[in-house]
C-alpha cells in the first residue's frame, strides 16, 4: 500500500513540475512566433508580386523602405498607382496624372489593404499595433489561441479603429482564422478561412473563403462560434494567383 501511495504521490509530483515548467505565453510572444511560422521575417528585404481580381499588385521592401504598386487595364489605357515612403502617384499610359491628395489617398489605401491582407501577418508586431490575448479556442478540433488586434490612432493609418481577431494554431501557430470589423461607406463584419496554404519561398501564402455577418452588429470575439453554427453567410473567394516572392540576401 505504502508503495502504492508514494508511485501516485511521484506522477502527481511530476505532472505538477511538467505543468509549472510550460511558459504561458502573452499577446507579444504568441505574434511573434505567428509571423515566422509564416515566413514574414523574409518579407523585410523581398519582392511580392501577385494577381488579385484581374489587378497585378507588387510589394518592395528593404528594411522600413517600401514601394507598393498595382497595375490594371481601364479600356485601351494601363493604369499604374504607386506609393512609397516617399511619394505616391497614378500613371496612365507611364503619364503622370495630376490627382487631389483626397482621391490619391483612397487609391493608396485600396493598394495598401489588399498588401496589408496578402501579407498577413507580417506587420503586427509594428510599434502602432495593439496585441491583446482575449482568449482560447476549439475550432474543427483543433486549439487555437485568439488574439484581437487594434492600431494607435497616430501611425494606424485612417483605418486604426477597425479592430481584429486572429486565430492562431497552438501547435503550427499559423493563422487558420480571422475575423474584423471596419467602417468605410458602411459599416460591417468579416470571418476568414484560410484555405491553399503553399510555401513560395520560404513564405506561407493562404487564400481565404470570406464570410459576413447575418446578424446585426455581432460581437467580433464571437464570430468563431457563428462559423461552427454555421450563422456565416459565404460573400467570396479571396484568391491570390501568379505568386511570386524573391528574397533579397
Amino acid at each position: 500500500m505504502k508503495k502504492i501511495i508514494y508511485i501516485i504521490l511521484c506522477i502527481a509530483t511530476i505532472t505538477i513540475q511538467s505543468c509549472s515548467n510550460k511558459s504561458t505565453l502573452n499577446a507579444d510572444q504568441i505574434i511573434d512566433k505567428a509571423i515566422h511560422a509564416h515566413g514574414g521575417h523574409l518579407l523585410e528585404q523581398s519582392t511580392m508580386v501577385f494577381n488579385f481580381r484581374d489587378v497585378r499588385y507588387r510589394a518592395i521592401r528593404n528594411n522600413g523602405e517600401y514601394e507598393f504598386t498595382r497595375i490594371f487595364k481601364n479600356d485601351s489605357s494601363t493604369v499604374v498607382d504607386m506609393f512609397s515612403n516617399y511619394k505616391s502617384m497614378r500613371l496612365i499610359n507611364d503619364i503622370p496624372q495630376r490627382v487631389a491628395d483626397s482621391v490619391m489617398n483612397g487609391y493608396v489605401s485600396g493598394v495598401n489593404s489588399v498588401i496589408y491582407f496578402a501579407q498577413l501577418p507580417y506587420s503586427l508586431d509594428g510599434p502602432a499595433v495593439n496585441r491583446e490575448l482575449i482568449g482560447e479556442k476549439i475550432i474543427n478540433n483543433q486549439p487555437y489561441y485568439k488574439v484581437k488586434i487594434t492600431f494607435d490612432p497616430n501611425g494606424g493609418g485612417e483605418d486604426h479603429e477597425d479592430e481584429f481577431i486572429y486565430w492562431i494554431q497552438k501547435e503550427t501557430y499559423l493563422v487558420d482564422y480571422l475575423a474584423y470589423s471596419y467602417c468605410e461607406e458602411e459599416c460591417g463584419y468579416r470571418f476568414r478561412e484560410s484555405i491553399n496554404r503553399r510555401s513560395i519561398s520560404g513564405v506561407m501564402i493562404q487564400d481565404y473563403n470570406n464570410y459576413k455577418e447575418t446578424i446585426q452588429d455581432p460581437d467580433l470575439s464571437h464570430m468563431d462560434q457563428l462559423f461552427l453554427d454555421q450563422k456565416l453567410d459565404l460573400l467570396s473567394k479571396i484568391i491570390l494567383e501568379n505568386v511570386t516572392i524573391d528574397i533579397k540576401d
